[in-house]
Parts: structure tokens; sequence; C-alpha cells
């Protein structure tokens, strides 16, 4: 290795060059720092359909119909898996479902 180059050993923020051992700084996460992007302005203001599919047990039209406030259904997925967030035919990550106040709200748990 040259004195001008650098290796990055690990998360540990550790590096070495052929002058020793130096300190770095890990970059922030690019998701931390969207709102700096040049394009943000714009792609901010964009609008998209997101989706998410929660498999029901013997779920029919006619319990569709019939549904009433406040009926608990039954789903095939483990309530600890998370469930896939589409954005058109693209999924774009994992997400789970959390309720608030009698409001349901969904959570991205990681990008996919």
């Amino acid at each position: 290795m040259t004195g001008t180059e650098l290796a990055v050993l690990g998360a540990e923020g550790v590096g070495m060059t052929g002058l020793g051992l130096v300190k770095t700084t890990p970059a922030a996460p690019w998701m931390a720092r969207i709102e700096t992007h040049p394009s943000w302005e714009t792609l901010s203001q964009l609008r998209i359909a997101m989706r998410v599919g929660v498999a029901l047990n013997r779920f029919r039209v006619r319990d569709l119909l019939t549904l009433k406030v406040g009926q608990v259904l039954e789903s095939v997925s483990p309530e600890t898996e998370d469930v896939p967030l589409m954005v058109g035919q693209v999924q774009l990550g994992w997400s789970e479902f959390e309720v608030v106040d009698q409001r349901m709200g969904l959570r991205l748990t990681r990008l996919g």
C-alpha cells in the first residue's frame, strides 16, 4: 500500500495509510441526508401510490360487503412478520402496521 492509498477497516471508523493509523468519520446514511440532494425540491413533490397487502383467511366479496366497524379479521400472515411495501411493480421495502388512537399507520422498517 502506498502513502496515498487509504483502506477503511470495518464500521469502527479506523483506516490505515502508509503513514500509520488514522481515525475516519463514518458517513451518515444517504436517507438521513436526502433533503440535501439537489433534486429534493422536485422529488418531495412527487405523488406515488404505495400498496401493502395482508393475506386474509377465507375472506370473500360477501364478507367485504358486510364489513362492520370494529370487526376483527383473521390474517394468514403471522403478526410478527413485516409486510412488503410496493410502489407500482417494485418492492420499496418492508413495513409494519401500528395502531394509535383508533388510527392505523404504516411504518417502513427496512428498504428492499
